[in-house]
């Protein structure tokens, strides 16, 4: 047996069990609901990059997930760093005030995608193909592949009371997410989109923003079964803070190439350790080179 069909054996709930199909027909691609659904999320996302649909899983379902993840926080993996918006270094005499120039303080949590019970809701939702499809269609892709990466492909976020994500532009194409756990006050998702392109940085808009214009500014809050489709790649956005508890999220990672996997270093650098996969994977990489 094949590592997907083994993970398909595992995924034991079906797409009627899992979402609110009456609501969201993914088990039921080319009929009127379905392509509603389709041109709902296509209309977010071609307008402002961004598609919220709510109570997308059924509620028993949502339970089980946030169950599911609370017993697994404490595993989170927290990352602590201080960045620009960019990832990025900025040139040897930049302004200060540019945004190349301006680091802000993030710290989050991560928990692996080994952590996850592969007989789980929490593994059934990642591994569902109704899910990948309407994703793909949604987001304008032939076809996606579930990320087969054993700490990457699916991991729960956890930004703890007084945390923020600042401001930044994502390096990949889009994010797939679902609300799990929300504060009542701060965690919102702000999002400023289309403010630059691949012709132009846009720095002077970015530098407005960064300095407090809101003129422009989106926001929502991920309420717990919500799914989130986003591009990010030019949408600036941040999550505020949560305030009175943490704020849970699940991240569904898709990629273009079913072979796609981090190398060791990437790893390392992300979790701190990597998988024999990975190692395969550098293996792999240099004997094509």
């Amino acid at each position: 047996m094949s590592e997907t069909e083994a993970q398909a054996a595992h995924a034991f709930f079906s797409t009627a069990e899992l979402f609110d199909v009456e609501t969201y027909p993914l088990d039921q691609p080319g009929s009127a609901g379905y392509n509603a659904m389709l041109e709902a999320a296509a209309e977010g996302l071609n307008n402002v990059n961004c598609a919220q649909l709510a109570d997308f899983v059924r509620p028993e379902v949502l339970s089980a997930m946030q169950a599911e993840a609370e017993g697994l926080a404490p595993e989170a993996v927290y990352h602590e760093a201080s960045l620009n918006p960019y990832f990025s270094q900025p040139p040897e005499g930049m302004p200060e005030d540019h945004p190349l120039n301006r680091f802000s303080p993030r710290r989050h949590g991560m928990v692996r995608g080994d952590k996850f019970a592969r007989g789980g809701v929490i593994w059934s939702v990642f591994q569902n193909p109704d899910l990948c499809r309407f994703v793909a269609e949604a987001l304008g892709y032939e076809k996606l592949y579930t990320y087969r990466d054993p700490y990457a492909c699916t991991n729960v976020n956890v930004q703890p009371e007084g945390c923020e994500f600042a401001w930044h532009f994502d390096n990949n194409d889009f994010t797939v997410s679902f609300g799990l756990k929300q504060t009542e006050d701060g965690g919102a998702f702000e999002y400023v989109p289309n403010l630059r392109s691949r012709e132009d940085e846009n720095y002077g808009e970015v530098q407005k923003v960064l300095d407090g214009d809101r003129s422009n500014l989106r926001s929502l809050k991920l309420r717990p079964g919500d799914l989130q489709l986003f591009r990010g790649g030019y949408t600036l956005h941040r999550v505020t803070a949560p305030k009175g508890g943490e704020r849970q999220s699940l991240l569904l990672s898709y990629v273009t190439d079913p072979d796609d996997i981090a190398t060791s270093d990437k790893a390392i650098r992300i979790w701190g350790e990597a998988h024999p996969d990975h190692y395969a994977r550098d293996r792999q990489l240099a004997e094509m080179n």
